[in-house]
């Protein structure tokens, strides 16, 4: 009789425990279930998330940083140029005028990129352009920017750029009249990069209100006058008294050739001042010389 009890005992014991397994997977089961539509449920709504903040990112991007410069070309492929914050044409040697940017054009953001800022014949920084308040309608330039600025990241500057208050012997030899000038200034820079340095002098007479941009070689040859002022070009009663001066030249390889440029700011009585590029290359200087500047209205 005892043995008969046991073994009923065992037997519903073993059937309860089976369907307690069975119940255990089956509750397994669906807390597995249910984990993974929730987890599922969680990445669909991080992965829409992030769609969304991506299109909206690339939809208003309209800068570019100084580390994303490659991502300019996205927006516009060609080289940009600022000369005072306004466009600057450097596709020919020639005396080009400065042009705004019109605000109201679809592609102006394209200008709202990293420049990389030039003055001073060294580099300056890199710095974000921003668009300044309209200067005639809705045209514009760009703020933020150093006297030169490229949007393109090159060696555009020679590194061993001299400036000093004396003519050098050299050109002196050769042409003694120009000991009649009181103001000197000579910039010594190898423009052929062939070892030697070329001479840009800058000279004013304060007796005659004339002043001149010239260029010589590095014999001390006279190539050309590249710019001239006199006084009856200035003197007048809106004008104060003004000489071309250092901060009329510039040098810098502005179309990323690894060829130097000259670059001469040519000053206008009203309006921005146009600018001479010029190039000199293998004994030989292209572009416009003997420029007359005028402040006369």
């Amino acid at each position: 009789m005892i043995i008969v009890v046991l073994i009923i005992g065992n037997a519903i014991l073993i059937f309860y425990m089976m369907n307690e397994t069975e119940y255990s997977e089956e509750l397994q089961n669906e807390v597995t279930q249910n984990t993974t539509l929730k987890n599922e449920t969680k990445v669909d709504t991080i992965a829409d998330l992030l769609n969304t903040v991506v299109s909206n990112t690339i939809s208003t991007q309209t800068t570019v940083n100084a580390t994303d410069a490659n991502s300019r070309k996205v927006m516009n492929e060609n080289l940009i140029v600022l000369y005072k914050g306004l466009i600057l044409d450097t596709t020919q040697m020639d005396q080009v005028e400065l042009k705004y940017i019109d605000n109201s054009s679809q592609d102006k953001d394209k200008y709202i990129i990293t420049y990389y800022n030039y003055e001073n014949f060294a580099y300056q920084n890199a710095t974000l352009g921003k668009l300044s308040e309209p200067i005639y309608d809705s045209l514009v330039g760009i703020r933020g920017v150093g006297k030169i600025a490229l949007s393109e990241s090159y060696e555009a500057i020679l590194k061993d750029i001299k400036v000093i208050n004396t003519l050098p012997a050299l050109i002196l030899e050769n042409n003694k009249e120009l000991q009649e000038f009181d103001s000197v200034k000579t910039i010594l820079a190898d423009l052929d990069m062939n070892g030697v340095d070329e001479f840009i002098t800058i000279l004013a007479n304060k007796n005659t209100g004339y002043s001149k941009i010239s260029l010589y070689d590095s014999t001390g040859k006279f190539l050309a006058d590249l710019a001239y002022i006199e006084k009856a070009k200035w003197n007048q009663a809106t004008n104060a008294e003004y000489y071309l001066n250092l901060e009329n030249v510039n040098i810098l390889d502005v179309d990323n050739d690894g060829v130097m440029e000259i670059l001469i700011e040519i000053p206008k009585y009203e309006g921005e001042p146009s600018v001479s590029i010029l190039k000199y290359k293998n004994n030989e200087l292209i572009g416009k010389t003997n420029i007359e500047c005028s402040l006369l209205p």
